[in-house]
């Protein structure tokens, strides 16, 4: 997409969304001097699903549900929405709630709720993650603190849990995120890697991974994963890769430079890594912030490496916008418009997933609220499950991708 083309769908989609049916926005871009909405029939909601728009352009279009299995299991309306709008649905692996626990054991109970789900309804089933240095077991974290645990401890861990995860479900499973988040360049280290005895975790500093088994962890995570689970795309995910003038205008580029070379390092060793996954939280009070330009050339980076790209946890944090809910839905429609129009026309983006679906269940409530104490909007449907502006906004960044 050419900058002229890029600016004149923004301004399109913006009369769309400041007085003019959203479905009637929902039609290709007039490239005239004036933009002009088409005013014939507006398209019916229900004649448009995500899923099916993302996969007429080769998309694949998914969602992390959000919900505890028992939940998940009760909201039978949650279920079908879901089922409206996605054909992936990710599975959380998080070492608080599946292990390695006391003795190595482990508890898949949660994640069989959604596992079966996919196979019931047909979906793509994504898994998150296999290594972190977030959220691990008291046990595991108990061993990482231990003055006595060796490196030989923690390699045989981190082989037993790799297998263990990627082995539990077989080929149900189509795509592991292997290590999630493991740059950290303020850590100040030559190779860019989180440091947890410098950054912390959650505010408490002791050794991981990376400390005991140095930056070779990663490779090992893959070659391991690559033999428990043969038939899935493995691929790195990390996060805050997308704008350019925040915090100082080299951060960003910084991190995506360190991204790019960790990349680099594993593709030279021959590491059986498939696909990059961008976390991709957005953040709509740094519209502007977004440069188009840079983050297509970073996509293209990727891309050169034979790599497929994943937006992985797609949603937009809402925190410092007005409290006014018309002028927000505006503001989140317009990061997600821009922010796709750019990512999908890249050829190598092929999965784009959205971090919950209703803004009734996401994690941002917690994790960013909104100081005026006003709930945060940062999905596509609303707390009852309606579609927002931000869902139209996805459904015309689909509809004017070009096809894989």
């Amino acid at each position: 997409m050419n900058s002229k083309g890029f600016k004149h769908g923004r301004r399109s989609f913006l009369i769309g969304l400041s007085g003019v049916s959203l479905a009637n926005a929902l039609k290709p871009k007039v490239l005239s001097a004036t933009p002009v909405l088409n005013t014939a029939t507006p398209l019916n909601k229900n004649d448009l699903r995500l899923r099916q728009l993302a996969a007429s352009k080769g998309i694949v279009y998914g969602g992390f549900h959000q919900r505890s299995a028992s939940d998940f299991e009760q909201d039978l309306k949650f279920q079908r929405i879901f089922l409206e709008d996605y054909s992936l649905i990710v599975g959380g692996f998080y070492g608080v709630t599946v292990g390695p626990f006391e003795n190595n054991s482990y508890d898949f109970s949660e994640l069989d709720t959604f596992i079966n789900f996919a196979a019931r309804n047909n979906l793509i089933f994504r898994a998150h993650p296999m290594i972190w240095n977030e959220f691990n077991s008291p046990w595991l974290v108990e061993k990482f603190k231990s003055t006595s645990t060796t490196r030989a401890e923690i390699e045989q861990i981190l082989i037993n849990h790799v297998t263990t995860l990627g082995k539990q479900y077989g080929g149900k499973v189509d795509s592991w995120d292997v290590v999630n988040e493991a740059i950290l360049v303020e850590d100040g280290r030559d190779d860019n890697f989180k440091d947890t005895t410098i950054s912390g975790v959650r505010g408490e500093k002791y050794p991981a991974w990376l400390n005991f088994l140095g930056a070779e962890y990663v490779e090992l995570a893959f070659r391991v994963a690559a033999e428990a689970a043969p038939q899935a795309t493995l691929v790195y995910n990390d996060n805050n890769l997308t704008y350019s003038n925040i915090f100082g205008n080299s951060y960003w580029e910084k991190r995506r430079r360190a991204v790019l070379k960790l990349l680099e390092r594993l593709k030279a060793k021959g590491t059986p890594i498939h696909a990059l996954g961008i976390q991709s939280h957005l953040l709509a009070h740094h519209n502007r912030d977004f440069n188009g330009k840079k983050f297509r050339r970073f996509l293209k980076d990727v891309a050169s490496m034979g790599l497929e790209i994943i937006i992985s946890e797609l949603d937009v944090i809402d925190r410092e916008l007005p409290r006014n809910i018309k002028q927000r839905d505006r503001l989140v429609a317009e990061s997600y418009y821009e922010y796709l129009s750019v990512a999908l026309d890249e050829p190598a983006v092929k999965t784009v997933i959205n971090w919950g679906l209703s803004d009734r269940h996401t994690w941002l409530s917690s994790f960013t609220p909104r100081e005026d104490g006003a709930a945060v909007r940062p999905l596509l449907r609303n707390s009852e499950y309606q579609p927002k502006p931000a869902w139209y906004a996805v459904a015309k960044a689909f509809q004017e991708a070009p096809a894989r």
